[in-house]
């Protein structure tokens, strides 16, 4: 009703950074279910703790505290002991004069009579009414009946202290205080009543257990590992059927007890969520203990709430729909046959066609996994079969070196009769290896020699041969190759047999004393990199920037393990991914024009072409500060939807730190005005100007820093929540670094606004988001600074840039910004460009 009524005022909280991801919830349309809730809630593990609840699932154990609600709301959880958030702005409005005159308000009184005369409201009015909504009917759920309280009406007053207050902190305690009351009352009543944030107990459920998020609904992206309730929709309703028979089925199921920000079951216990009053349970501990061994479930016993006598949960009943309620009402009849969820507010059905399919192909997994396992009967037998089969196998082995012990032996013996060579006999006869069968029979062998090869009886030899009982020898292949001296051959075949007795055949040790020490004078190409090519072997190097080659540059290419056309569909290909024959063009221009085209402050040339492509080279000021421009023009042309948001330069960041040394010389004196007052207001940077004021047009800003000299990281500025989030490749901290950005920006953001706001200023947290170990060539970490603000900005996973695409995200950049220079939509802008009129800070070139 209020979407409806007020649909301007509804879109701008929509927009909200810390309330539109609530809204999304609505917007996604994703089911409520009430069963999924109350099978859970009745699975609960006996524990003392007092900000944490334990279930179980499938014999497993989830854990659901304030760290799984922040990584599936994104709400803030620490408290602002320096904000009086009870002071409030007398504005003549609606909303002041309920606070004046202590006027009860309810989500009911709204409904049925301010709806139908708010629009004679201020503007401002209209906002907090949807603000209030959201409040009430959300995130503290109560029933519509109960009064707003005036704290919330008072909060509302002020924007900026509303987004500061930790609705998650109070969201939270809200809902687990009315999941333990629910517990706790179940077997005194039919039904009951669950207040607060229920919905994201429920987004947290299918976090946990994928499978039963399948069920349920579908996930916009996979990646996203923050703020999880806005990327959930489905509308399927899931029975306490499917989930028991998930629960039965659930040998090799996928299961996180814990949820991170950074990813599932990456961190345990965050210390920032830690409460001083929390008490300890040593049952925790050990369960935590057991998860981190990987403890086998299967065959252990849980002790959990028990259910009431005679309460089973069964759907007997399938009339009944679930819509969006501000409480959960689940009913028990009074033979307790099931549990059914009532809809306050009438009943909402949404079509989604491909539920049931979902739900039949999981099913049909969980089966066929099922019944794919071996009983301990049937693996015991196996053991067994296997045991008797390496022992027959392990004695035919021995006999079968065995027996070739002896033919060695007996080859040694004939071998060692023979005096060589004679001179008659030629350089052909010397090159013959004898038969293996030389203690044949005289008569056999003449048989046999018969028989095998008839030209023989034509030679000359042939009597003679017979006569003494030599055996005739085997001839080698007609194939030229080194005459082999029989001298060596016998201390082969002397090694060979000693080292057959002494040692086992096939090791390491056998084969290096049998054969010696081949030659590796041959190089393969990659196979061996302590190999060095000879020089006929040498690689040429080919390059349209042959000019800014490296030594060890190869030619630039696109990575062609897929097709273009499947490449495009990898989840990573907005970020890496350029089409060939855009590629083809940008290296033509690169061999053939000497063009210098304008991207914002710099210039794009075959020099800044060849350093963003080149390996081993640092990004430099003029592709950073060309890359940001190009993000600050791509935002306001509406080709990213994403608002509030600001980009600045390098040359930025070294203001920042001058500034930040007239700070620390004089903290209490110091005023904020020449450039950092102009950045404030959206004065600078200069290219790309817009105008917008820091922390009210502005909500985030994202800018690069080099620290040491030879290292880029880059940053998100929030407004909001006033923090700064630090993206770098490199896993270390930079909080000297990063100390001008924590104590100036507050001070700029309390200067540039008006003169009567109540701001306090307070030095901005500081945050390092979590990263693998990358930047392997210690020369990426500009593409890495540049990419990670995209992704974030975007909405992506951080993880998508890594060692594996670098190569291509830095061909990606090289043609990203060939493109802006050329786009005839973002040339006629730079064609508007207007310098600044004054510049009173020195300027510092930062190299």
């Amino acid at each position: 009703m209020v979407r409806s009524v007020l649909k301007d005022e509804y879109e701008e909280v929509l927009q909200d950074p810390v309330f539109g991801p609530i809204l999304a919830i609505l917007e996604n349309k994703l089911m409520y279910s009430g069963k999924i809730i109350h099978s859970f809630i009745c699975k609960q593990l006996k524990v003392s703790k007092l900000h944490e609840l334990w279930f179980v699932f499938a014999s497993r154990p989830l854990r659901f505290s304030q760290q799984e609600i922040y990584v599936v709301t994104g709400l803030k959880f620490k408290d602002e002991p320096d904000i009086e958030f009870e002071d409030w702005e007398d504005d003549k409005g609606f909303w002041s004069r309920v606070l004046k005159q202590n006027w009860k308000i309810s989500l009911l009184s709204i409904r049925t009579e301010h709806l139908e005369v708010c629009n004679k409201w201020t503007y401002v009015d209209r906002v907090r009414l949807v603000y209030l909504c959201i409040i009430q009917g959300y995130l503290i759920a109560k029933d519509d009946r109960v009064s707003i309280p005036l704290e919330y009406i008072r909060l509302v007053m002020d924007f900026s202290k509303m987004r500061m207050f930790p609705w998650g902190l109070h969201a939270y305690d809200e809902l687990i205080d009315s999941i333990r009351k629910a517990t706790k009352d179940l077997h005194l009543k039919n039904n009951y009543v669950l207040d607060g944030f229920s919905i994201v107990f429920q987004i947290w459920v299918m976090e946990a257990i994928p499978d039963i998020g399948t069920m349920v609904g579908q996930k916009f992206n996979k990646n996203i590992t923050k703020v999880r309730c806005r990327n959930w929709k489905g509308s399927e309703k899931v029975s306490y059927e499917d989930i028991s028979s998930l629960a039965s089925h659930f040998d090799k199921g996928e299961l996180f007890p814990f949820i991170y920000a950074s990813g599932n079951s990456d961190v345990i216990d965050s210390d920032q969520f830690f409460r001083e009053d929390e008490k300890n349970d040593e049952r925790v501990g050990r369960i935590v203990a057991l998860i981190n061994a990987k403890q086998d479930w299967s065959e252990f016993e849980w002790e959990v709430q028990a259910l009431p006598r005679n309460v089973e949960l069964s759907d007997s009943e399938e009339g009944v729909d679930v819509g969006y309620v501000t409480e959960t009402h689940v009913e028990e009849p009074s033979h307790v046959e099931e549990l059914v969820v009532i809809a306050r507010r009438g009943k909402r059905k949404i079509n989604d066609p491909g539920a049931e399919a979902r739900k039949k192909q999981l099913l049909c997994q969980w089966v066929a996994e099922h019944n794919s396992g071996i009983s301990g009967q049937m693996k015991t037998f196996i053991e067994g079969l296997f045991t008797s089969l390496k022992e027959v196998v392990q004695k035919d082995i021995e006999e079968h070196f065995d027996k070739v012990d002896k033919e060695m032996a007996q080859l040694k013996e004939v071998v060692s009769k023979i005096s060589g060579p004679s001179d008659t006999m030629g350089k052909e006869r010397a090159s013959e290896i004898l038969c293996p069968s030389a203690r044949m029979e005289k008569d056999q062998w003449r048989e046999t020699s018969q028989s095998l090869s008839p030209s023989a009886a034509k030679e000359k030899g042939k009597g003679k041969a017979a006569e003494t009982g030599v055996p005739p020898t085997v001839r080698r292949s007609p194939r030229p190759r080194k005459e082999i001296e029989t001298d060596d051959m016998l201390d082969f075949l002397k090694n060979l047999s000693q080292s057959s007795k002494n040692k086992d055949m096939g090791t390491r040790e056998y084969l290096q004393e049998a054969v010696g020490n081949l030659s590796q004078a041959s190089h393969v190409r990659g196979f061996d990199p302590s190999q060095k090519s000879s020089p006929e072997e040498a690689v040429k190097i080919s390059t349209p920037l042959s000019s800014f080659k490296p030594a060890d540059y190869k030619t630039l290419s696109l990575k062609d393990t897929d097709l273009p056309e499947d490449r495009v569909n990898d989840i990573d290909h907005s970020l890496v991914f350029v089409p060939e024959d855009s590629w083809v063009k940008l290296r033509k221009w690169c061999s053939t024009s000497k063009q210098h085209l304008k991207i914002g402050s710099s210039v794009y040339t075959n020099e800044l072409a060849a350093r963003v492509m080149g390996p081993a080279v640092w990004l430099q000021n003029d592709e950073i500060d060309a890359m940001l421009y190009l993000f600050c023009e791509t935002t306001s042309l509406g080709r990213w939807n994403q608002s509030k948001v600001a980009f600045m330069s390098c040359l930025f960041s070294n203001q920042m730190k001058n500034s930040y040394i007239d700070f620390k010389k004089d903290r209490k004196g110091y005023k904020v005005q020449g450039l950092p007052h102009q950045y404030g207001i959206g004065e600078l940077p200069a290219h790309g100007r817009t105008g917008l004021m820091w922390d009210l047009d502005v909500s985030r800003m994202y800018l690069p820093l080099l620290v040491h000299s030879n290292h880029w990281i880059s940053m998100c500025v929030n407004f909001v929540t006033r923090s700064i989030e630090v993206f770098g490749c490199g896993r270390m901290k930079h909080n000297k670094d990063l100390e001008p950005f924590a104590h100036l920006i507050p001070r700029i953001v309390k200067a540039v606004q008006s003169s009567k706001s109540k701001l306090i200023v307070k030095p901005y947290d500081v945050t390092y988001t979590p990263m693998p170990f990358l930047n392997k060539t210690s020369s990426d970490c500009g593409v890495y600074a540049l990419k990670h603000i995209e992704c974030h900005l975007l909405g992506m996973d951080l993880s998508l840039v890594n060692d594996d695409n670098i190569r291509e995200a830095h061909l990606k950049i090289a043609y990203d910004l060939w493109e802006a220079a050329n786009d005839p939509v973002i040339i006629s802008r730079m064609s508007q460009f207007i310098p600044p009129n004054t510049t009173t800070d020195p300027v510092v070139t930062i190299l």
